[in-house]
């Protein structure tokens, strides 16, 4: 199986998403369509590009903690668990904090 979305733009979903939907079953005309629309349905939430492995925590997942209220690393594993096993992903979790504090200073 496979997909491939042609575009003006970038579509809006991550490949990490794209590729657990290829596998996954849509009994439901909606579920389908949703993934030839290159965008999840209602209850299929995009995690994003896969940050810590240990989880499954994916980009979108820390942005939405931040926007919630997480300013930490520690915060961030508090909530998702994101970087409290390896530790490896640690600093990418710090570059999208520091990334959506300077968004939220503009």
């Amino acid at each position: 199986a496979g997909a491939l979305y042609l575009a003006p733009k970038p579509v809006a979903v991550s490949r990490s998403w794209a590729v657990e939907q290829l596998g996954a079953d849509h009994a439901d005309r909606h579920g389908r369509l949703a993934i030839v629309a290159g965008r999840p349905g209602g209850n299929n939430v995009d995690r994003g590009a896969i940050v810590c492995s240990c989880f499954g925590v994916g980009a979108n997942q820390i942005v939405e903690a931040v926007r919630g209220g997480c300013v930490s690393v520690e915060a961030i594993g508090a909530t998702l668990h994101a970087g409290t096993n390896c530790g490896s992903c640690r600093a990418e979790i710090r570059t999208i904090i520091e990334a959506r504090r300077l968004q939220a200073a503009e």
